[in-house]
């Protein structure tokens, strides 16, 4: 937990395809967010609001093709929160080929 601000830190999360595959994965694929290891269905390129009540977060991305098949593309990463200016918008993205890990690209 924070020990200078107790409110948790709300941050705009994106789920995004790289513009290669992205057609691809927009027409079968459906994005899923993990958060600290809770999954939950998104929308492509719309914000979530996630809640982090710590300095760190775990944030991932997976995609799946049918409803039980497993998750694909997610490993997540940890984010810093701490510090002057913790980042309220991040994106996901996942790389060039359709395989290829959803990786945080953008922090503001």
């Amino acid at each position: 937990m924070r020990t200078s601000d107790p409110h948790p830190v709300t941050l705009s999360v994106r789920v995004t395809a790289h513009w290669a595959n992205g057609w691809l994965l927009r027409a079968f694929a459906r994005p899923f967010l993990v958060v600290d290891g809770v999954e939950r269905p998104v929308r492509w390129a719309e914000p979530a609001e996630v809640e982090a009540a710590g300095d760190v977060v775990r944030l991932g991305a997976g995609v799946r093709y049918r409803r039980a098949d497993p998750l694909g593309g997610c490993e997540p990463e940890t984010l810093e929160l701490g510090g002057a200016e913790p980042p309220r918008e991040v994106e996901l993205r996942n790389g060039f080929l359709n395989h290829t890990p959803f990786r945080v690209v953008r922090r503001r």
